[in-house]
């Protein structure tokens, strides 16, 4: 059985090609875009690009090149990262959104995730979370309006 099977691969070639979850794309590397991990945004914005139907395109996934949005080969170096560029093709030529936040769905084109992205602070010493000691003020407002009552010097 197995046998038959190599056989039959051998004489023809065996070529990957998945449909895009985004209209009108073709992957030509379906393992790349199945890797677990988004890339290193480099915009939170998308690139307007024009593009060919029936031209092979090399959409990094990373977010290391300095081509944005294509690869120029940054993943290569040793170490660095393990994505690998999205190849792909357009079925129609014209322009297209290409994804910069490295988050999308539909890649490689842009669904938008760049809007649920979380930013972080632009103060270098700011913190994430707030945080209020056992005599704070807001705590002891917040804990009466919610109905703790004191109990062993705080409340309970």
């Amino acid at each position: 059985m197995y046998k038959n099977l190599l056989t039959r691969c051998s004489s023809s070639p065996c070529v990957n090609i998945v449909r895009s979850k985004a209209k009108g794309v073709t992957i030509l590397n379906p393992g790349a875009d199945y890797l677990p991990r988004n890339g290193v945004p480099s915009s939170n914005k998308p690139i307007k690009v024009n593009l060919e139907s029936g031209k092979q395109y090399s959409w990094c996934s990373c977010g290391l090149t300095k081509t944005e949005p294509f690869c120029d080969g940054s993943h290569r170096c040793e170490g660095i990262t393990t994505l690998r560029p999205i190849k792909f093709q357009v079925e129609k030529s014209g322009d297209y959104f290409l994804c910069n936040c490295k988050q999308t769905a539909t890649r490689p084109i842009c669904d938008r995730a760049h809007g649920r992205l979380v930013v972080p602070p632009r103060d270098v010493n700011a913190t994430r979370f707030v945080v209020f000691g056992d005599n704070s003020p807001v705590y002891e407002g917040v804990a009466r309006n919610l109905g703790y009552k004191p109990k062993s010097g705080g409340f309970q």
